[in-house]
């Protein structure tokens, strides 16, 4: 068990295996959240807290190889809203094992201060929330909400890493030249900073974990908090395609850790029950795209914002591919290539062009290899005639009473069509369905 120590005092003694302590080496969002909404109540600094050690042990504590890549970790937090964490405590540790299939147990202790006085926060703004990343879905998802007259309230998420920021200012310049008056955004960084000159160790870039499973569990907290702020009760998701959100694994080998559900319907129910239980306001976390394509989606950008999907970024590697913004070999940018492509639009900006390499040939340790072979897989699957039962033997996790199972699979089988057909233009990737 890796065991995570909480400090308020960058000067207090600490000897465990990951010692964080809120402004010194880990930032929480708080010089942001205090310059847009002056003073804090120590509710919101007791989730930004919160949130930030949450995404700062999930960065700073690596995952093993195959079947060490689940971790067991143990965090003490100390909180001066005791009462009210400790009521969701459970729920907090079953979310972040829903996101990051890892075993969490949270230690909520007393923090002197005064608890956050009980307010009736009314609704006044009939605006929206929503998650911006920079990804495809996100800005497509704020198209469509502008398109239908909203207005809306982004929130983004940044660390150092430059090429995201950069991707989502260029994003919002654009979104606020088209739609004048519909926008406004609120920045928060959030991460990790190693400060051993202050005997406060956070691990470098590489040698922190790269999945980052518990990210939205962060940035839902910063939109729940924007929202209550601001008046607007509901919080749309991170607006994520079906394929991603519900994730059915591509293959035996990708069950639990080995898939991301940073925005299962499962993790963003119970999202929507604990923040509106801490905030005693209530939160309503949507996902407009939940039973569409990622082609579909992306459809919402044609032709009239073509030009600037290139600004967009969906790769997990943004940051580590030189001259490119996408790797071309995860499954993010295969997705994205498909969903692209079948929607007519072709783009140079792969650093591995996978589809026309004769992949059978590469080695049998090759990333690219893998996940397209399991997506070829998955495909096949999918392009059968099967019943819903025979689905749900393949797949137990369509089970859930969060999201309905025959449109799931209905999605499913669109995209294994879209995929197809996008394929047939690359003989090499034809063998693979074979």
């Amino acid at each position: 068990m890796k065991k995570v120590n909480v400090i308020l005092d960058a000067t207090a003694s600490h000897n465990d295996d990951l010692t964080l302590c809120p402004d010194a080496n880990l930032y929480t969002g708080k010089k942001e959240f205090k310059e847009l909404f002056g003073k804090l109540s120590s509710l919101e600094e007791d989730i930004l807290n919160l949130a930030a050690i949450i995404f700062g042990t999930d960065l700073a504590i690596k995952r093993g190889e195959q079947e060490k890549i689940t971790r067991n970790i143990e965090i003490t937090i100390p909180v001066v809203n005791l009462p009210t964490f400790r009521q969701v405590s459970d729920d907090i540790s079953y979310a972040l094992y829903i996101l990051s299939h890892d075993a969490w147990k949270l230690n909520f202790v007393q923090s002197p201060g005064f608890p956050e006085p009980i307010k009736n926060w009314k609704t006044k703004n009939s605006g929206k929330v929503l998650l911006f990343s920079g990804g495809l879905d996100s800005f497509a998802a704020a198209v469509n909400f502008a398109d239908s007259g909203h207005e809306l309230h982004l929130v983004s998420h940044v660390t150092a890493n430059q090429v995201i920021s950069k991707t989502q200012q260029n994003l919002y310049s654009y979104l606020n030249q088209i739609y004048p008056n519909q926008f406004n955004r609120d920045t928060f960084r959030v991460s990790g900073i190693d400060k051993s000159n202050k005997g406060l160790k956070f691990p470098s870039d590489k040698e922190r974990e790269e999945t980052q499973r518990t990210r939205s569990f962060m940035f839902l907290s910063l939109a729940s908090l924007v929202a209550r702020r601001r008046g607007i009760q509901d919080v749309v998701m991170i607006a994520e395609n079906g394929q991603m959100a519900i994730h059915l694994p591509l293959s035996a080998g990708r069950i639990s850790a080995f898939s991301t559900h940073t925005a299962h319907p499962d993790f963003i129910a119970l999202m929507s029950k604990i923040m509106s239980t801490i905030l005693n306001y209530q939160i309503i976390i949507e996902n407009p795209f939940l039973y569409k394509t990622k082609a579909e989606v992306v459809k919402f950008l044609f032709p009239t914002h073509e030009l600037i999907i290139d600004q967009t970024v969906s790769c997990w590697k943004a940051s580590r591919v030189s001259k490119y913004n996408h790797c071309g070999i995860c499954v993010p940018c295969l997705i994205r290539r498909i969903a692209l492509e079948k929607n007519n639009c072709s783009i140079n900006e792969y650093a591995k062009d996978l589809f026309r390499e004769n992949v059978l040939e590469l080695r049998s340790d090759d990333d690219g290899k893998r996940n397209l072979i399991e997506l070829c897989e998955f495909i096949n699957t999918f392009s059968q005639n099967r019943s819903l039962t025979e689905m749900e033997k393949f797949y137990p996790e369509l089970v859930s009473e969060h999201f309905d199972a025959k449109q799931t699979v209905a999605m499913y089988q669109r995209f294994s069509t879209e995929a197809i057909s996008v394929f047939q233009n690359y003989p090499q990737v034809m063998k693979l369905l074979e």
